[in-house]
Parts: structure tokens; sequence; C-alpha cells
């Protein structure tokens, strides 16, 4: 695969994580005994897709694929509204509770857009700053520690604006707190798979 290929195939990858993340997350999960929203599944996804991104090709290319995450969630923002106001077939049943999903999801990717720029902007910075201080060696610990960082700036951020008011203030503590132990957790998880996408993006062919 050409290496153009193989970045437009990574942020292919991250658009789709992306979005799935701020439509599902409407839905709260209970994972081992935690609580958190459903997009938790599959939101750490985009930062272990920026670290690959950021370590094989570049810092600016990282970005563009941070602001197209943006220009997409904008475009799912305008469909998810213009569905929700369109007028429902008189047989059709479910437009109540289609309403009730999908305008949460509403409120749901405005947060997720505020959190994100925040985050992803952090890890994309916080990562080639590392990347410098450590003379690229050490991909593991700038993997680690932007993700991490990045992850709990982004966590506080949406689980306040999506859900507080929502739920009450202890309700979304205990969200964060099941978010963030999580995302710790697929962070260090990740990072074989960081070592072999970086392999795989570099290598010819």
């Amino acid at each position: 695969m050409k290496t153009e290929n193989k970045f437009s195939f990574l942020t292919a990858i991250f658009v789709i994580a992306l979005g799935a993340s701020n439509i599902i997350a409407s839905k709260v999960v209970t994972i081992f005994g935690f609580s958190a929203p459903a997009g938790i599944i599959v939101y750490p996804l985009t930062f272990m897709v920026t670290d690959v991104v950021s370590e094989a090709f570049g810092k600016k290319k990282a970005q563009w694929v941070v602001w197209t995450g943006f220009a997409m969630m904008l475009l799912l923002l305008t469909i998810i509204k213009a569905a929700v106001l369109l007028p429902s077939a008189s047989f059709y049943k479910g437009q109540q509770a289609f309403q009730s999903i999908f305008n949460a999801s509403f409120r749901i990717i405005l947060a997720s857009l505020a959190a994100y720029i925040v985050s992803q902007s952090c890890d994309i910075t916080l990562f080639h700053f590392l990347r410098k201080l450590t003379n690229v060696r050490f991909l593991w610990l700038r993997n680690n520690a932007a993700t991490m960082t990045s992850q709990l700036a982004d966590t506080i951020l949406f689980i306040l604006i999506a859900f507080y008011g929502v739920y009450d203030f202890q309700v979304c503590l205990r969200l964060i707190g099941g978010q963030v132990l999580f995302k710790f957790l697929f962070a260090v998880l990740d990072t074989p798979f960081v070592y072999i996408g970086v392999w795989w993006a570099k290598r010819e062919g």
C-alpha cells in the first residue's frame, strides 16, 4: 500500500471512530463495575491513530487529521439536526424515541467538539515535545504520557459539558472516574499496537 493510501486509511479510521463514539455516547454503560458513556469503547482509538500519524508522518499531518475530524463532526452535527427536524411519516411510531436519542447526541457532539479540540491539540503538542526531548527515543513514553494527559483533559471537559444537569455532580464524578480509568488502561494496552502501526505506516510497499 502506498504511503498516501496508508495515511488516508488511518484518517478514515480516525473519523469513523470519532463519529461512532459521539453517536453511541448517549448510552451509559457499566464496564467492570465502572459507569461510562458507551463511546468509551471506541474513542480512545482516535488517540492511538494520532500518535501513529504523528510518529510516522509528522506533526502537520496529525494536525490535519484532527481538523478533518472536527470538520466531519460539524457535518455529522448538521445531518443529525436535519434528521430530527424533518417531519416523520404518518405511520412512523418512533419519532419520540428518535428525538430523545439524537437530541442527546446533539448535545454530546457539541461537548465532544469542545473537549476534542483541547485534548487532541494537547496530545499532538505534548507528543512532539517529548519526541524532541528524548531525541526520538522512547515511543512508549510519549505515547502514554501524551495520551493519558490529553485523555484526562478530554474526559473532564466532555462529561461536565455533556452530562452536568442531566445527572447530578456526583454522578458526573463517577463517570469521569470510570472513563479515566478505562482510558488509562487502554493507553497502556495500545502501546504495542502503536509500535505495529508506526512500523506498518513507515514500511515500504
